[in-house]
């Protein structure tokens, strides 16, 4: 009876390691996350999940371009990007990222010794006053397993349930369809699917019955928050790799976004933090930056939105065309005219015509 228990035992062991070593195994071939190589020529791949498959794509994949910020970068195309710079881009957007999370990612491109001689990235500037060390994801739920080079966590990723059962399934599947892999035009955008317009936007903002009074403007606390949080997440990136062009924007929200922060009294604050986070930037020699918020009649057209601060793909390969001629990038001698003329139209617009019933 003992020795039968005991054969049964070593029989449910053996049995469960080499399940185990199966499931381990078809995970590091087919690697749906890119972590250990780039797609397999005989699979097709589906590309959609950015926090899971976008450091795979930066370790591994080829380019020497890179297109990267929040949604707000979702609808690039990087074919548009590469006719018009001669390069060969990948796009790795983190919807609502903070600045840390964006650079701590991009750091990944740079860190492999990947050929980069390009970055577009887009700079929220409702962000510009956080804390230089701020997530916007819980650090307990985030898949750090993927980008960090331990390879003992690795087993949150090779045996996952989830990851052998659907997103292996999903490879095969799309494979056997006769899909080709995603897109780097198609990944992560959402155009298609989405309604614009004033109506759709207005499904998604609360305006504040009364405007409050302006509040405090900007203090020496905000001053250091951007310093810190531009410094530490942007300008450094662009120091320490100076053979880099970095090409960085401002992105641009609709009229209703200045609404806002106009209703609740903090307007005057974000014109200065934004004015601040300029002086710094124009410093590093190998950044481009450009904003497009004195482009009044696309900010003040809702047909460009689908709510209050995402653009349709339109705008995204408006901005892509403004970089390549140079409309809207800003300098030492052009930035000052550029904020009195933004702060004049904002501080003076009638919102309320926004609202008045036709």
């Amino acid at each position: 009876m003992f020795h039968t228990c005991k054969k049964w035992c070593i029989c449910c062991i053996v049995s469960v390691l080499v399940l185990l070593l199966i499931m381990g195994g078809t995970v590091a071939v087919v690697d749906p996350y890119f972590h250990y190589h780039r797609p397999l020529k005989e699979l097709s791949y589906r590309i959609y999940n950015e926090r899971y498959q976008n450091d795979g794509i930066l370790r591994h994949f080829t380019y020497d371009a890179v297109i990267i910020g929040t949604s707000m970068t979702e609808n690039f195309k990087t074919s548009e990007l590469d006719q018009l710079f001669q390069v060969h881009a990948v796009k790795v957007p983190f919807s609502g990222a903070s600045y840390k999370e964006i650079n701590d990612r991009l750091k990944t491109a740079f860190q492999r010794k990947r050929p980069v001689k390009m970055v577009v990235r887009g700079l929220d500037c409702s962000m510009l006053l956080d804390s230089p060390d701020k997530m916007n994801y819980d650090g307990s739920s985030y898949p750090e397993y993927l980008y960090d080079d331990r390879i003992f966590n690795d087993v949150n990723y090779i045996l996952n349930k989830e990851v052998f059962v659907q997103m292996i399934q999903n490879v095969f599947l799309y494979t056997r369809s006769g899909a080709e892999m995603t897109s780097f035009d198609s990944y992560a955008n959402w155009n298609e699917s989405m309604t614009f317009g004033k109506e759709a936007v207005d499904l998604t903002y609360t305006r504040r019955e009364e405007k409050e009074e302006e509040k405090v403007s900007f203090t020496d606390q905000d001053r250091e928050n951007v310093r810190e949080n531009i410094t530490q997440n942007v300008i450094e990136l662009a120091s320490e790799n100076p053979d880099t062009e970095f090409y960085l924007f401002f992105t641009p929200y609709s009229i209703y976004y200045w609404d806002a922060i106009d209703r609740n009294g903090t307007i005057n604050r974000y014109l200065e933090a934004e004015q601040y986070a300029i002086s710094l930037l124009l410093k590093q020699e190998n950044i481009h930056l450009f904003s497009f918020f004195t482009e009044f009649g696309m900010i003040c057209d809702l047909n460009n939105y689908k709510d209050v601060w995402h653009y349709s793909e339109e705008v995204n390969s408006q901005i892509l065309q403004w970089m390549k001629e140079g409309e809207h990038e800003l300098n030492q001698q052009n930035y000052e005219a550029y904020y009195a003329e933004m702060r004049e139209f904002y501080l003076n617009y009638d919102y309320d015509s926004l609202f008045e019933k036709q």
